[in-house]
């Protein structure tokens, strides 16, 4: 279900679809990815993708994310490219977490989502506690509930709180 829509819900249409896209996917995007798969659980489907998709995930970023008893299965860097129209998962979300990736020309996401984007730190300590405390606010909204507009609001509003 996209954010703000009515009508009747199913289970499968109850599910959030967010993709955090970065420049490599290589650390921001997935670490996001991973925390929303632990704070949504359920409510929510985590993507991660990225511009210039890195050949691997950075051995740090694992043993960091591990450290945190967060999950890493199924985690690797991956193309935006595997989530545009018409053939990509429909998106509710997209969410950029690098400067770099936030002035890419949007492609065509399958959906319609919101777009937005959060800037965060480049320590992996800093980066993860700013994208925690942003997704568990984010995971909180009535996503379903709110007008569409109501919604990008809030989550614009979000990449302020560091």
């Amino acid at each position: 279900m996209t954010p703000g829509s009515k009508g009747s819900s199913s289970v499968s249409e109850a599910v959030t679809s967010v993709l955090f896209v970065c420049d490599d996917n290589a650390a921001a995007s997935l670490m996001a990815e991973a925390i929303l798969r632990t704070v949504g659980g359920r409510r929510f489907r985590a993507y991660s993708a990225g511009f210039t998709p890195a050949q691997k995930l950075a051995p740090d970023v694992l043993e960091f994310l591990a450290a945190r008893h967060l999950p890493a299965s199924g985690l690797a860097p991956k193309s935006w490219t595997h989530f545009v129209a018409p053939f990509g998962p429909r998106l509710d979300f997209v969410i950029t977490v690098s400067e770099r990736a936030a002035r890419q020309p949007a492609p065509d996401w399958h959906g319609e989502p919101v777009l937005a984007h959060w800037s965060v730190e480049d320590d992996l300590s800093d980066m993860f506690w700013m994208l925690q405390r942003r997704i568990k606010i984010f995971a909180s909204l009535p996503h379903t509930r709110l007008p569409r507009r109501s919604i990008e609001n809030r989550v614009h509003a979000i990449a302020t709180w560091q």
